[in-house]
Formats: structure tokens, sequence, C-alpha cells
């Protein structure tokens, strides 16, 4: 998942928790162990203790062992694990992993009657789906919406037309305002980009027929979207520290981490956040964390029922901000809404109609490695936005040995 989360070390803590969690070799029979970030905040490790103690205590005779790691070095110590055999038995798993470890067998598929899949927002649980299986369960996801400063731009824009043209008056109205922060052809901006695809009806891939999808007109033209933005939104405005913050940007696209940063930090900008504009039908991106039953780990039940425990109504709020995220249960996302504050409305609304990435093993790569450079491409000008996509499209290919 791509969002800015702070990761202290906790080497005392981690070590003791391995050297607690025994991995998938003996034990208590009732012992489940279970990997996960190192706590965000103080608070946050409050909620994850009393979903533990609560956990224990519906199940007697069982110990959830906790496994805290530092999220840059959770890849690294999970990879490890898994070449030595000594797995947990149930752990967190960033989105665009899932389909690596559920096609290596390393993952188990989520066995039928654990949970009702409508209880879930359709996004959050498809991060979760390859070949048609369910091979681990959300527990918290994020996107990205529309940031606009209420000085400049005082209705937001809801469809692309509406974009440009408030993007077009900002710049026109002070040249030295850009209308809009567009994103860059990096790793980020690639993470957002299919959410604007789909905001035109298309998609990025064909999985079914093996195909590649961005190089055709959605796409294209979802991309000439941003080009079309750059003319009122240069970068030798953007490219400031801050500048949708301090004021030289009418809007901006950006996650729900950045609103309390910009109040804090801007406390007299006017800002507020709204769905993302789109064309043809609302849509947007997907980030967060799943969780799943590793297949060589013991107490598979258990370890499935305690996913169960996360995700449901009367937990998944308070276990989704523990992890920085919204609930991805729709119950508890519509019993808490009035509580996340104003702000945060328009991420609800855009995780409605959340799209997850293609499940792909090579996903990570191809975001970074393809279809970054290939928005820089046009963005930058050295390409069209067609060119760029049947270029990036062709790599693909050729990387994933499709032949459409």
């Amino acid at each position: 998942m791509i969002r800015r989360v702070a990761g202290a070390a906790a080497g005392v803590a981690l070590v003791a928790g391995l050297s607690a969690c025994g991995g998938s070799s003996g034990g208590d029979s009732k012992t489940l162990t279970f990997w996960m970030y190192q706590d965000r905040t103080p608070q946050a490790g409050q909620v994850v203790e009393k979903l533990r103690s609560g956990f224990e205590k519906a199940n007697p005779g069982v110990s959830l062992k906790i496994v805290k790691i530092p999220k840059d070095d959770y890849n690294t110590k999970l990879g490890s694990a898994i070449a030595s055999g000594s797995v947990p038995d149930v752990g967190i798993l960033d989105q665009p992993l899932v389909a690596r470890y559920a096609l290596d067998g390393t993952i188990a598929a989520l066995p039928a009657g654990v949970i009702d899949e409508k209880t879930y927002y359709q996004g959050a649980l498809d991060t979760n789906r390859v070949n048609d299986k369910l091979y681990g369960l959300p527990v918290d996801h994020t996107c990205v919406a529309l940031f606009y400063n209420k000085t400049l731009v005082p209705t937001p824009p809801k469809t692309w037309d509406e974009l440009l043209a408030t993007s077009e008056k900002v710049h026109a109205d002070n040249p030295k305002v850009a209308g809009m922060v567009v994103p860059k052809g990096d790793g980020y901006g690639a993470w957002m980009w299919p959410g604007v695809v789909a905001g035109n009806g298309g998609q990025m891939v064909d999985l079914k027929s093996k195909k590649i999808l961005w190089d055709q007109p959605p796409a294209v033209a979802a991309l000439q979207l941003w080009v079309d933005l750059m003319k009122s939104s240069p970068r030798e405005i953007t490219d400031s520290d801050q500048a949708f913050a301090n004021g030289l940007a009418g809007m901006m696209i950006s996650g729900p981490w950045d609103v309390a940063t910009i109040k804090d930090q801007f406390p007299d900008l006017q800002f507020s956040v709204a769905p993302l504009p789109y064309k043809t039908t609302p849509a947007g991106n997907i980030g967060g964390e799943d969780a799943v039953v590793f297949s060589k780990g013991k107490n598979a039940d258990l370890a499935w029922k305690w996913l169960a425990f996360l995700g449901n109504s009367t937990n998944n709020t308070e276990f989704a901000q523990a992890m920085g995220g919204f609930p991805v249960n729709v119950a508890a996302a519509e019993r808490d809404a009035s509580t996340f504050g104003a702000d945060q409305a328009a991420f609800l609304e855009q995780l409605k109609v959340a799209q997850s990435r293609p499940p792909l093993p090579q996903w990570i790569q191809i975001n970074d490695e393809v279809i970054a450079p290939a928005l820089e491409a046009a963005l930058s000008g050295k390409s069209t936005a067609q060119q760029a996509l049947t270029d990036a499209a062709g790599k693909a290919r050729a990387l994933l040995g499709w032949t459409a």
C-alpha cells in the first residue's frame, strides 16, 4: 500500500516477539501467531491489545501472540520467514503481494462460510481475489481524493470538463498560481492513475484474455486529461515546496494522511476535500492492508476466525484506524462515518467505488518500471499520451509473456 507512515525502530520488541512466535514449529496447538506492522501510535497499540484480549476471552484456551515489526522491515522479515519455513500462522500483507503469494502457494484460500462477502466493500475485498478465489481478507483501506482551496475553487469540480475549466480559471486569474498539482510519472502517480482510468469506464488489463488495456481509448484519454491540466499547472510552480498548502495551487490529489498535516502546519489555509472528478462513472484507486493465512502455519481455522473478528462490524473501525485507514466493513463504516470528521467524508464516498489493482505478481514492477515512466514521458512532453502508453503496453506484454 502507498501511505506515509512513520516507522520507528522497535528492535527489542521485535526480537521478543519473534522468539515468542516460534513460527510453524512446535508449541501449543491453541497458540496463534499474528504478524503485523509496528503500532503507529500508543493509542493504536492499546486498540490492538484490547482486540487481542477480546479474542482470547471469546475463545477460551487460545493464546494470541502478536509480533509487531517496523513497516520498513516487514516484507524483508516475512520473506526470510517464508524462505526458512518458519512462517507465522497469520499476518498483514500489502495488497499487491497477495497475488504473488497466492499463486506460489504461500497463502491459503479462504474457506467457504467464514464471512458474508456482502458485509465488505467490494473494492477492498477484491484486493484479495486471485483467479476468482479469495486468499485473504482486507483489514483497512484508503484512497486519494481531490483537495481544493476554497478561496480559489469555491465549488469543487465533479467532471473532467469541470476540472479542466476550473484549473484554467485559477491560473488565468493569477498566472503565479497553478490550477492543480498534477501527479507525476512516478510510483505514487502510477498508483493513482488507474482510478482515473476507471473514471472513464476503462480497465488496466483483461486477465481472462491476457490483454493489456491501458493503451486503449479510455486510458489514453485519462492520461491526456493530466497532460491537458499541465497547461494551466506549470511545474515551475507546482514543484515548489508544499505548493497546494502554500496557496500556490488551487487543487491537488492526495490521501487522508495530508488532511491533518495541512491543518496542523497551515492553519490559515481554507481547504476541503471532494471525490475525484470523473468522465463516465465515479471511480478511484485503493490502498491499504490485507491479512492472510499462511499455508505452512498452524491452526488455520483459528486464524480465519481471528481475521473475521478483525473485520466484523463491532471491531473493524477501531482496527482499521489503528492501521491508519478506513473500515472495510460496510456496517462499521456507515455506523461510524460521523465520527471520522467532515474532511474524511469524501474519502468514504471514494472508497465505495474504489477498484483494486490487477492481481498480477508483477504488478509492483509494472507500476514502478513500466507505467510510471510512460506517464512521465507524456507529462513532460517527450511523447504523446497514445505513444507512451502503446510503448508501455509492449513492455508489459514482454514481461508477462502475453501477446495481446
